[in-house]
């Protein structure tokens, strides 16, 4: 997964000196944490027995998207020495919380996502450091993936057929259906591209 053109200019975060890119790309335009899944595919698959994790680093959420099954538990962590919390306000009262991140990795909370749709995950920030974002999909299947560092992705187990893959980069309001067609034991490959054009950055 690629992107081609001049990116929106980061968030300057006030404390640490770091920045919250709105699109992390690599030298060849690699797009990392674009959430990739299957937008028809149909709940089950066990659940993955180990937590998913997300960090406060450097006054930065990392990751900046994750994708988890519903149910599954993630945990809050903090590299930082200063205070943050984890807030999340969702029409879904299962996604609506808020934690204190001053435990450390042996006391970090956590928390069961509900399900979200498709097109609304869940948004989680921090109230003392307003620039820091961080978005959350929960589904009911292990159908989906999120691009690393060189926009690379891998959606395993997935059932013969024609589906509709579906791209979501939410930092940059980037959005991509696909349709595919998958055979049996065979790899199929997609290559996505956005360009300038295609960013339109959420009000939040």
């Amino acid at each position: 997964m690629t992107f081609e053109g001049t990116p929106p200019p980061p968030v300057i975060a006030i404390e640490g000196g770091n920045t919250q890119q709105v699109l992390y790309l690599d030298k060849g335009g690699g797009l990392q944490y674009a959430a990739v899944f299957l937008a028809d595919a149909r709940a089950g698959g066990a659940a993955p027995a180990a937590p998913a994790v997300l960090n406060q680093r450097s006054y930065i959420f990392v990751p900046q998207v994750l994708v988890v099954r519903a149910g599954q538990v993630m945990r809050f962590t903090s590299d930082d020495p200063a205070h943050h919390n984890v807030r999340s306000v969702d029409p879904n009262p299962a996604n609506a919380f808020s934690v204190d991140t001053d435990g450390g990795v042996l006391n970090a909370p956590s928390h069961r996502f509900a399900a979200t749709p498709p097109d609304r995950p869940v948004v989680l920030s921090c109230d003392i450091h307003p620039w820091m974002v961080a978005w959350v999909y929960a589904f009911e299947h292990n159908l989906s993936a999120v691009t690393d560092a060189a926009g690379r992705f891998r959606i395993e187990n997935v059932p013969p057929g024609r589906h509709r893959l579906a791209v979501r980069q939410p930092a940059g309001g980037l959005a991509r259906d696909l349709v595919v067609d998958v055979a049996a034991g065979q790899t199929t490959r997609r290559d996505v591209r956005f360009t300038a054009n295609d960013v339109r950055v959420p009000v939040r």
